[in-house]
This record gives structure tokens, C-alpha cells and sequence, in this order.
């Protein structure tokens, strides 16, 4: 489903300058490398975390395989497509949520922007009646689909995002902090929620979380990535075995910091 290839992606930022002629004439750039030559696959219905500190490259990774940006160079292929010519029928297959951004119109009710997404996709009014159904008595949110999405709480319109980016029923959801500042309720019923997506639809899901039981609770496999390089890629059940006696999270924090810090 997903294949990645030396992957790499640099940013020019530039200097601050003393003066207003070199700051237009004369700028200098410093170059920051995000993503440092990674490589990985991901096969259907796996679900895979990818995680590290901030700054790391998560957020980055995402956007190289969604299209949202172009990789300065090595090589993407999400279900045989090259994700930056953000072809129609690869956006068709995809999802995008990201935790501390909103997709929904602020001023206008769930279901406004639900009706719009339907028309975008082209879906009809019989698939779009089903699925919609589908997903709001999943994550219960039916009471609340009239509302203008400025009134509803986080967790609530969190779901309604989710909802959102999953009507079309991508085969592949991007997830960037899918739980981020929702209650340990919300947090839970939207694990389970992805859990049961992934078994109905066979979807192929990547979050990125510093809640560690989302990652705990629902992926197959984690991909660690420090500084724009992958350190580790593999099940937690296997990380666990060379580190015993440690959970999951001082598991993480010993690699992040540099303790007993190993290549895998």
C-alpha cells in the first residue's frame, strides 16, 4: 500500500538580518533537514505509529505521503501512485485528519459541511445516507449534527472531523494527533472507533501521537523517528523484549534521550 524510498526533505529558512537592504539583497538561509533519507513499507489493513519528539519529522512524513508537500527527493508510492500529482483517484482512496486543525466550516452545522463533502466526492444520496448513519451511531454523534460546529466542545466536534474525513471511506487514513485535548472517554471510543473501521473497511491506517495509548492500544507496529531518522520498525512486543522490566512510554523516553540508545 505504502512504499518509501530514501526519502528525504530539506527547508531553507531564512537568517535574520541587521539591516533592511540585507535583509532584501543580501539573505542568507540556513538549511533544515526534517526528514533524513528514511525507508519503510506498509501493507493493507496494517495499522502503524509513527512517533518521536517534536520536531522529528512526523508531521513532515505525512504530508510527503499524503501530497500535501514534495519531497526534496527519494521516492513515494501510496497504492502505485506518486502522492504529489495529487491525482483524482488517489485523493479518492485518502484521509487527512489533522488533531490541531479544523476541516469543518466554523459558522456552520456538521451536516452543512458533511453535504458539502458528498458533493465534492460525488457521492449519491443513497451512499452518502448509509455511510453517514454508519459513522455517526459509531461514534455517537447524531444529537449533535444541526449544531454550529463553533458551539460544540472539542471531543464533539473532534468526532465530526473524523466523520468528515472518513465519508468518502478513504482506503488509507493519515492521522496527525487524532486524540489531541480530548477527555480519556473521547480518547477511548475514538481507538475503538479506528479499530473497528480498520476490521469493516480494510483500511490501512498511520497515526502520529504523543498519547501513548493510542499507540499502544491500536497499532500492529511502530516506526520511531528521531531527528529525520528512523531508529526502530517493528511490533512493541518486540521492543519490550530487548528492553525489560520498562513500559512502553520509558521505553520511548530511554531511546529519545539517548540511553542505551541502539540502531534496529
Amino acid at each position: 500500500m505504502i512504499k518509501v524510498t530514501n526519502l528525504e526533505k530539506f527547508y531553507k529558512v531564512p537568517q535574520k538580518e541587521k539591516g533592511i537592504l540585507k535583509t532584501l539583497f543580501c539573505r542568507k538561509f540556513n538549511e533544515i533537514k526534517a526528514v533524513k533519507g528514511i525507508n519503510f513499507s506498509i501493507k493493507q489493513n496494517e495499522i502503524v505509529g509513527l512517533i518521536g519528539l517534536n520536531g522529528a519529522g512526523k508531521t513532515t512524513t505525512l504530508k510527503m505521503l499524503s501530497g500535501l508537500i514534495k519531497p526534496t527527493s527519494g521516492e513515494v508510492r501510496v497504492l502505485e501512485y506518486d502522492p504529489w500529482k495529487r491525482e483524482k483517484e488517489f485523493l479518492m482512496k485518502i484521509g487527512f485528519l489533522m488533531g490541531n486543525k479544523s476541516q469543518l466550516s466554523w459558522d456552520i452545522s456538521a451536516m452543512d459541511s458533511f453535504q458539502l463533502e458528498a458533493e465534492i466526492y460525488r457521492l449519491d444520496k443513497v451512499t452518502f445516507t448509509r455511510t453517514l448513519d454508519e459513522l455517526t451511531t459509531l461514534l455517537n454523534t447524531k444529537e449533535f449534527l444541526d449544531t454550529p460546529v463553533r458551539k460544540l466542545s472539542l471531543g464533539q466536534r473532534m468526532k465530526l472531523e473524523l466523520i468528515l474525513t472518513l465519508l468518502h471511506k478513504p482506503k488509507i487514513l493519515f492521522l496527525d494527533e487524532p486524540t489531541l485535548g480530548l477527555d480519556i472517554i473521547s480518547q477511548q471510543n475514538i481507538r475503538k472507533f479506528l479499530t473497528e473501521y480498520r476490521k469493516k473497511e480494510k483500511a490501512t491506517i498511520i497515526i502520529t501521537s504523543h498519547n501513548m495509548k493510542d499507540i499502544e492500544d491500536i497499532c500492529d507496529r511502530v516506526i520511531i523517528i528521531d531527528k529525520g531518522i528512523i531508529i526502530y520498525d517493528g511490533t512493541i512486543d518486540d521492543l519490550k523484549k530487548t528492553y525489560e522490566n520498562f513500559s512502553f512510554e520509558d521505553i520511548l523516553i530511554k531511546m529519545l534521550k539517548g540511553d542505551k540508545y541502539e540502531s534496529f
